[in-house]
């Protein structure tokens, strides 16, 4: 009797929840435009981290708007992938670290834009901040070491500054 009971109790909280989320499960043609990315993990401790820069030409430092397509992997099982707008070049990430004790997350950063080289590169997020990847300058033979990320401690987050400079297709 117990089980039909808890049964009848678990099949009405199912369908409760499916009646209820129905606008996340249904394909919508909406597409809201995101230029400000929170990923704050839900049980984020120490100091949140801010990544925030531009989407510039190389050459001329003009910026580009463009979609970008992100990937996070906060464990080596699941990784979700975000897409992020940068209107008129400008883009931002807030971030910050859950209860493990890793050293380092990983975000990959894909950006596709006519008449440019693909992007495809990785930052890393630390407890000190935001880090680039050797493969920068396999993109870009120009890239200047000056332009890495830029890390101020402020009194509870990190702000990383962080400029992607994309190489025009030859």
């Amino acid at each position: 009797m117990e089980r039909r009971l808890f049964v009848k109790k678990t099949s009405l909280l199912t369908s409760g929840i499916l009646v209820l989320s129905t606008n996340s499960l249904l394909a919508t043609t909406d597409q809201k435009i995101v230029n400000n990315l929170d990923i704050v993990p839900v049980l984020a401790t120490g100091k949140n981290i801010i990544i925030k820069g531009l989407i510039l030409d190389s050459k001329t430092n003009l910026p580009i708007n463009t979609d970008i397509n992100i990937s996070t992997k906060r464990n080596r099982f699941y990784s979700k992938n975000h897409l992020l707008t940068a209107l008129n070049g400008v883009y931002s990430i807030h971030t910050g670290f859950s209860n493990s004790e890793k050293v380092s997350e990983k975000m990959n950063f894909k950006i596709n834009v006519e008449g440019y080289k693909p992007y495809n590169g990785n930052l890393y997020i630390t407890k000190s901040g935001c880090n680039i990847h050797s493969d920068q300058w396999q993109y870009n033979p120009d890239f200047k070491s000056e332009n890495r990320p830029i890390n101020n401690e402020q009194e509870n987050t990190f702000v990383s500054t962080f400029n992607f400079y994309l190489v025009k297709a030859s």
